[in-house]
C-alpha cells in the first residue's frame, strides 16, 4: 500500500508546471479546488495519476497551521510532526476523491475484526552472546478494528527453565522480579492459557470465529523468541504464529519515513510511551496505540511478514526502542 501510495504522489514535470503557474496554495484555494474536482467525479487512473500529485505538492507547501485547519476540517487528528499530519492529509484526500463522500474512511474495509499484539519479555545477560533466551512474560492486547479500542488484555509470567535465576541485568530492563516468574507457570502452561483466551473470544475456534491477526514489534518475537522458545520446550510452533502484522514495518511504509522503534514512532504521532518500558504488557499496550492511530488514519492493516521470510538473525530490539541499528541482546 504504502508504495503505491508513494508512487501516486509522486509529481509529473507537467503538474509541477501546473503548479507554477498557480501560486495561491493557501487552505482556501485548496478546498475551493478540492469541492471542484469532487463534482467532476474522477475515476480512480485520474485521481492517482493527475489530481493526487498536484495536491500532494500543495499539501507539502502549506504551513503547519495551514495543515491543522485542513485536518480539522475533516475531523482528523492534527498531533504528530509536520510530515505525519501531512501524509496524513494526503491519504484522506485520496480516499476522498475514491469513495467520493464525506466520510471517507468510513468506507475503507479492514481485513481483520480483532488484532492481538504482542511483546515477549525474554532472560538476558548483557554483553553475552549466544544465550539462552526463554520468555517470561506473554502478553496480548487485543485491538477490535470496527470501533478502534482496546478492549481487552492477557499478561502471565512465565518460570524459566535453563535459567531459572535472573540476571541483574534482566531485572533491571524488565522490571521483573525473581518471585514473580517463582510462581509463574512454565511457557509450555502459559501457552495453553493463551490460546484457551483466545478460544474464549473465539479468535482461534474453526468454527464461527472472528477474523483476527497477530501484530507484532518487528519480526523477532516471532521469529526468535517464540521458535526459539517451543525449541526448548520441545512442543511445535503454533500454526497461529506463522504469519503476522510487523506495525514497524507498516508504519513505516504508511507514513513514509524510516523504521524506527516504539518511543520514535510514538514521538513522530505526538505521543509519548505510556507505563514502563520493556514491561511486556506496557510495551504491548503502547504498539497497540501505534497500531490504532494507523487504523484511524486510513491504514489498511494486513499481513506483512511471516516465520518462513523474516531472517531470525537480523537485528533484534535495542534497549530504548529507538533505532533498528543498535543492537540488544534480548
Amino acid at each position: 500500500m504504502a508504495s503505491s501510495t508513494k508512487k501516486n504522489l509522486d509529481l509529473s514535470k507537467e503538474q509541477i508546471k501546473d503548479l507554477d503557474s498557480n501560486k495561491d496554495t493557501d487552505a482556501n484555494s485548496f478546498l475551493a479546488e478540492e469541492q471542484r474536482l469532487s463534482k467532476q467525479k474522477p475515476t480512480i487512473h485520474q485521481v492517482s495519476q493527475k489530481t493526487i500529485g498536484k495536491f500532494s505538492a500543495r499539501i507539502n507547501q502549506m504551513t503547519s497551521d495551514q495543515l491543522d485547519v485542513e485536518l480539522e476540517k475533516r475531523q482528523l487528528s492534527t498531533s504528530g510532526d509536520i510530515e505525519i499530519r501531512r501524509i496524513r492529509l494526503k491519504h484522506y484526500y485520496k480516499y476522498e476523491l475514491t469513495f467520493q463522500c464525506k466520510n471517507p474512511l468510513t468506507m475503507i474495509e479492514q481485513q481483520f475484526e480483532y488484532i492481538a499484539v504482542v511483546d515477549f519479555e525474554a532472560t538476558c545477560e548483557d554483553q553475552q552472546d549466544n544465550y539462552q533466551n526463554e520468555i517470561i512474560e506473554f502478553p496480548v492486547v487485543l485491538i477490535n478494528v470496527q470501533q478502534q479500542t482496546i478492549v481487552d488484555k492477557f499478561q502471565s509470567y512465565c518460570r524459566p527453565i535453563i535459567n531459572p535465576i535472573l540476571s541483574k541485568f534482566c531485572t533491571d530492563l524488565t522490571g521483573i522480579e525473581q518471585h514473580q516468574v517463582d510462581s509463574a507457570p512454565t511457557f509450555v502452561e502459559v501457552l495453553h492459557n493463551v490460546e484457551t483466551w483466545l478460544n474464549e473470544r473465539k479468535l482461534l475456534l474453526p468454527a464461527n470465529k472472528h477474523t483476527f491477526a497477530f501484530a507484532t514489534d518487528g519480526p523477532w518475537d516471532f521469529t526468535k523468541f517464540l521458535q526459539l522458545q517451543c525449541q526448548l520446550s520441545s512442543i511445535p510452533y503454533p500454526q497461529w504464529a506463522t504469519e503476522w502484522i510487523d506495525l514497524r514495518k507498516e508504519f513505516a511504509h504508511f507514513y513514509s519515513v524510516k523504521r524506527c522503534g516504539i518511543n520514535k514512532m510514538l514521538a513522530k504521532l505526538g505521543l509519548t510511551f505510556d507505563g514502563r518500558p520493556h514491561s511486556g504488557i506496557d510495551d504491548a499496550t503502547n504498539i497497540a496505540r501505534i497500531g490504532l492511530e494507523l487504523l484511524k488514519d486510513g491504514c489498511i492493516l494486513s499481513l506483512n511478514d511471516s516465520i518462513y521470510s523474516s531472517d531470525p538473525k537480523s537485528t533484534p530490539r535495542n534497549n530504548n526502542n529507538d533505532d533498528d541499528s543498535i543492537d540488544f541482546k534480548n
